[in-house]
């Protein structure tokens, strides 16, 4: 939408001339509504009029200027911000260097800003200064300038752009103060294009490699790129493993860590360690890991666990875990009895 201002104005305070020269004096801007890009240019049409002479006496141009005001307030050129001034150091910074005056000092007063950036929006008038008489006229309603920018949409909108995998998704590239009539448009995801997309709409089914940080810019200004949109898609584990450590060969007493890890999208909440070789839940908690501080025998035997989330679950592969004792004693029933140290295994040799 158009930022619109309403402005009440003293013409008394505005037109220093005598009544019946008062309505010689005039400017006429051919548009006084626009939008533009942010970092695009704008040329603002504008032409004055004034009498061409004061009694005998020829009228001249002293000066011509261009001022800025904010959305809001009466006109008050005491407080302006000049954009451009025929006396250059009167500029004001912010605008030094972006301004370019394409009219002269006869009736073309056309204005051209180059970069325009959001802290642009806001109401230009034109004002002039003749001599003789000693004559200030400022042109009114002015130009209503509003800068805008690409913006990445979601629709329909949910909480902190959060969808689940295999969600249908449509994201819309719009503007955020004021309508262009753009036909093309470049989509980026991750600072990459998107190939064969023109639309101002993106749309497609989800999966988790579609999480990121999507942009959109128009064709013509495609390095004028919209702020990030973060797209995060939910996603049950996947991936699931288990991983022992230390690697090598497991001997008996010593410390010995399983440690389940899963792609999850949110993180895993709870994991789950089962033992096939008895067929039961060993544990089963926030904890990925699964820790053995003194290993024993007993512990030999296949493990994998279970992550789950939100959205789902996972389970990992079978992994075999070897307790090996070169000096262990067996039982009548062919499991290990106790292990014997190396002197007491040649005593008993013996």
């Amino acid at each position: 939408m158009l930022v619109k201002g309403m402005f009440f104005i003293s013409m008394t305070a505005l037109l220093v001339v005598p009544a019946v020269q008062e309505l010689e004096f005039k400017v006429h801007y051919s548009c006084d509504q626009i939008c533009a890009l942010r970092g695009s240019s704008v040329v603002m049409p504008c032409s004055y009029y004034y009498p061409e002479h004061s009694g005998n006496t020829e009228v001249t141009i002293q000066t011509v200027k261009w001022f800025w005001l904010p959305d809001t307030g009466p006109i008050s050129t005491d407080s302006s911000i000049y954009v451009y001034h025929s006396t250059e150091s009167l500029v004001s910074p912010p605008f030094k260097h972006r301004t370019e005056y394409l009219g002269n000092k006869v009736r073309n007063c056309r204005l051209k800003m180059r970069d325009l950036q959001s802290s642009d929006t806001g109401r230009y008038y034109f004002r002039f200064e003749t001599h003789p008489p000693q004559t200030k006229f400022t042109g009114t309603p002015g130009v209503d300038l509003s800068v805008t920018e690409p913006k990445v949409i979601l629709d329909p909108p949910v909480l902190y752009n959060t969808v689940k995998e295999g969600s249908f998704v449509s994201l819309t590239c719009g503007f955020d103060r004021c309508p262009l009539s753009e036909s093309s448009f470049v989509w980026y995801r991750e600072e990459q294009p998107i190939r064969n997309t023109t639309s101002n709409k993106l749309q497609f089914n989800v999966s988790s490699k579609h999480s990121g940080n999507y942009y959109c810019a128009t064709h013509e200004n495609s390095n004028i790129k919209s702020k990030a949109f973060k797209l995060n898609v939910k996603y049950l584990p996947r991936n699931t493993s288990v991983s022992v450590s230390p690697p090598g060969e497991i001997v008996p007493g010593s410390p010995v860590t399983l440690t389940c890890s899963s792609n999850a999208n949110p993180p895993v909440s709870s994991y789950t360690w089962f033992k096939t070789s008895r067929n039961h839940v060993v544990k089963s908690g926030p904890e990925q890991s699964l820790i053995f501080e003194n290993i024993s025998l007993h512990d030999s035997g296949e493990y994998y666990c279970e992550s789950i989330n939100e959205i789902g679950r996972s389970v990992s592969l079978v992994v075999p875990l070897i307790v090996n004792c070169k000096y262990c004693l067996s039982g009548w029933n062919g499991q290990p009895s106790h292990v014997i140290d190396d002197e007491s295994y040649i005593t008993w040799i013996l």
